[in-house]
């Protein structure tokens, strides 16, 4: 196993991680954009912590962990039209956390915007609209928000992806 996957992750990368986290969250809810001038500090961070933290394998721990974040992310938002924040967010993550760490924020992350678009879904009565258009629209590239107009901020599942995989590490 290369060095680089035993890493701990370093306090000053959790530090760094949670209140961009948090200004995304606020942003994405308030103005449905995660900006730039958060994600790319937030990478340069991961790459610069986890290098002057760990040398060489603190440098390919956050490459890995950048490029897997944005590769997680690269199919929603070239096939169902995500937003490139979210993207943004989660390869800041993974470039802070590293690998590990943001594939389980990755797989949180689904799970709890599963259960936020189901929320939005009921809260709003087009759970049924969104059920029919995936039963209709199989096959067509046609994607369920595109049917119901709900568009999800999605900063806030990634948070709590990345709060449960935090608290469970």
């Amino acid at each position: 196993m290369p060095d680089f996957m035993t890493i701990d992750i370093s306090r000053f990368a959790i530090a760094v991680m949670i209140p961009m986290i948090s200004t995304a969250v606020f942003t994405d809810l308030r103005q449905r954009r995660i900006y730039n001038a958060l994600t790319f500090p937030g990478i340069v961070a991961g790459l610069a912590i986890n290098s002057v933290t760990n040398g060489i394998s603190g440098l390919g721990f956050a490459v890995t962990g950048l490029l897997l974040g944005a590769l997680l992310f690269s199919a929603p938002v070239a096939l169902l039209g995500r937003g490139a924040g979210d993207l943004k967010l989660l390869a800041a993550v993974g470039a802070l956390c590293g690998p590990g760490f943001v594939l389980w924020t990755a797989l949180w992350a689904g799970a709890a915007g599963g259960l936020f678009a189901a929320y939005v879904l009921f809260s709003r009565r087009r759970f049924g609209v969104a059920l029919a258009g995936m039963v209709t629209d199989v096959g067509t590239g046609i994607f369920p928000t595109a049917r119901t107009g709900i568009c999800l901020p999605y900063a806030l599942p990634i948070a709590a992806g990345a709060l449960i995989t935090l608290l469970l590490r």
